[in-house]
């Protein structure tokens, strides 16, 4: 691949990346001003009632929309996208904190309402807020665990297929003493209709006797197909030497 092609392959995948954060930044905003205004008019309407009874298919609703929102993250591997782990587990413990504490003041405030006293009323709020904060914490750092483990198991599922597609698809059919030889024999090969690639050998790594020269050599690659052909002709050249 010429370095041209190269570039421009390099700004598609660039500008497709750009694209899909786009995308899903728009629909994580969509979804959050969604969620917040339904639980704003379960929490205006619970202080205007205090009546539970009146707000719980609005509260059911909330729930299941958020649980299939981050179900559908998780599922595709995007719930703390490119996030480190130290920053994950403080933006969780901060969503925790605020959320309950947002839902802890009007569970006072409905405690209050209905007849409990100051001390009651402090007491039931502290356990609310220590309780469901610890509960929320738990189930966001599931979450990040599950998206984890799946990236971890499609990354390697990934890496398997473009290893055995890798080792189905290409052989190592001659080992050549330097990179004259090689350029000689792949341009050869090309000519005959035969693709071909070359790799300096020795697990990749750069080491030279002098310039030109790899301690290993270096290894020429053909399909898998066209192997014995592509064997037999470069028998024939050196032959011909």
């Amino acid at each position: 691949m010429n370095k041209e092609m190269k570039e421009t392959l390099d700004k598609v995948v660039v500008y497709e990346g750009w694209v899909k954060q786009k995308a899903l930044k728009a629909g994580n905003l969509a979804f959050a001003s969604m969620f917040v205004i339904s639980v704003l008019a379960i929490i205006i309407q619970m202080l205007l009632t205090v009546d539970i009874r009146l707000v719980l298919g609005e509260t059911a609703t909330a729930l299941v929309g958020g649980i299939l929102y981050a179900s559908i993250m998780v599922y595709n591997g995007i719930w703390d996208k490119c996030l480190p782990k130290s920053a994950t587990i403080w933006r969780d413990f901060l969503t925790s904190v605020i959320c309950t504490g947002i839902f802890t003041v009007i569970y006072g405030i409905c405690s209050f309402r209905m007849g409990a006293t100051e001390t009651q009323v402090t007491q039931l709020a502290l356990g609310f807020l220590i309780g469901i904060t610890i509960v929320a914490f738990i189930v966001l750092r599931l979450l990040a665990f599950i998206n984890r483990k799946r990236n971890q198991n499609s990354s390697n599922i990934q890496e398997k297929k473009e290893t055995s597609i890798s080792k189905a698809e290409w052989t190592k059919i001659y080992n050549a003493q330097n990179i004259v030889e090689t350029e000689q024999l792949v341009e050869m090969l090309k000519q005959n209709g035969i693709a071909a690639f070359s790799q300096e050998a020795g697990a990749n790594v750069a080491m030279h006797g002098a310039p030109g020269f790899g301690i290993y050599g270096v290894d020429i690659f053909v399909k898998t197909d066209d192997a014995e052909k592509a064997v037999q002709l470069i028998k024939e050249i050196n032959n011909q030497e």
